[in-house]
């Protein structure tokens, strides 16, 4: 095999791995997060890493019929949003026309969202614990929400 053949080979792998491994963990830059405004709530949206998860698509998540991020496994990310009830749904259960997450949220509230892979799709739950989705995100690396609601994360 030519020697730029090889290069090439060993730059695509060297770049995959290094996209693999983008984004702080929470757990290393939790006490980092920008602080909440008073007038609103958080949402996080995380997606643990399962068997299957990365054969599934990745779909746009929308909160009130906005796009605000994408899913991934073993990512996170969060948007901010005043307080009331708000509606968090895939791309693709709105293409299909399934109804939405209802997520109440409070002035100072965190909510979680995890996004677990049931039959090839995602499906949202509004985790009743934020202990247990603090530990779950402790080892999911920060993806940022869509361009519009990205946070820079400073961890360096």
């Amino acid at each position: 095999m030519k020697s730029w053949v090889k290069s090439g080979i060993a730059a695509l792998a060297a770049a995959l791995l290094l996209s693999a491994c983008a984004g702080p963990r929470y757990g290393d830059v939790a006490d980092r997060i920008p602080a909440l405004e008073a007038a609103e709530g958080r949402i996080y949206f995380y997606q643990p890493v399962t068997s299957n998860g990365d054969k599934v698509a990745q779909p746009a998540i929308l909160v009130d019929g906005r796009k605000v991020g994408r899913s991934k496994p073993g990512r996170f990310f969060f948007v901010d949003r005043a307080p009331g009830e708000v509606e968090v749904i895939t791309a693709t259960d709105r293409k299909e026309r399934r109804d939405g997450l209802k997520v109440p949220l409070a002035s100072g509230q965190t909510r979680y969202v995890r996004v677990d892979v049931a039959g090839g799709r995602q499906i949202l739950k509004l985790e009743a614990s934020g202990d247990d989705a603090v530990q779950a995100m402790s080892d999911l690396r920060y993806w940022g929400a869509g361009r519009r609601e990205r946070e820079p994360l400073r961890y360096e």
